[in-house]
């Protein structure tokens, strides 16, 4: 399998969780023709987005979650979703209220990078939406090795990168630690990075986006 994605992507680090999980061999690639929209990265991805799943038969997956599904349903052993019913409905809870109230408000600060051009109404705002976003989602993660079902999970595949990113923000917009009010997500940030995988892929990624802070 080949996907297409950078290491520091923390998207991309979501569907690189899930495959070191499966133990599955895949081939990281950057995208064809240099650029997501470039007319070869198109032809596979139309969204012209990171990251892409390309499979053995040649099916062409978009969108990280969707990715990580297809991998579940295909390669269902270990699973990513807890067998119990009220575990996994916990699961989607963290999933949904992040995505839903966490992530959209940090793409839009994302936009508000550049200090010369930044709006600082609309700064303050975000960084509201956000920071609710984080305390929604706080009152369903367990302050725990993984966020629910006490077993790693599609949660922390999404979860654990996505909190590595409020990193990012945090510190482009000089706050300090966002989760400092979110007793759970912290206990589960410092938790989950002890894990071999989850530890491994934060590290990675990491890594990636601060040489890339760096200029280098």
């Amino acid at each position: 399998m080949i996907l297409y994605a950078v290491a520091l992507s923390p998207f991309a680090a979501r569907v690189r969780l899930a495959l070191r999980i499966k133990g599955l061999d895949y081939a990281m690639q950057p995208p064809p023709g240099g650029s997501t929209r470039s007319p070869e990265y198109l032809a596979i991805n139309p969204i012209g987005k990171l990251p892409v799943l390309v499979t053995d038969d040649g099916l062409a997956i978009a969108e990280s979650e969707t990715i990580i599904d297809y991998l579940d349903e295909r390669f269902p052993t270990p699973s990513l979703l807890p067998s119990d019913t009220a575990e996994r409905a916990g699961m989607r809870n963290i999933i949904r209220s992040f995505e839903l109230y966490a992530t959209p408000a940090m793409s839009r600060l994302f936009k508000q990078m550049d200090p010369a051009a930044r709006d600082d109404a609309t700064v303050t705002a975000e960084i509201a939406n956000w920071r609710n976003g984080l305390a929604l989602t706080d009152r369903f993660v367990a302050d725990a090795t993984f966020a629910a079902g006490g077993a790693i999970s599609k949660a922390d595949c999404i979860l654990l990168p996505s909190l590595l990113l409020c990193e990012v923000v945090a510190q482009i917009f000089g706050l300090d630690d966002p989760l400092a009010d979110c007793p759970n997500l912290a206990g589960y940030r410092e938790k989950a990075r002890q894990h071999p995988d989850m530890g491994a892929i934060w590290t990675e990624t990491a890594d990636a986006l601060a040489a890339m802070r760096a200029g280098k």
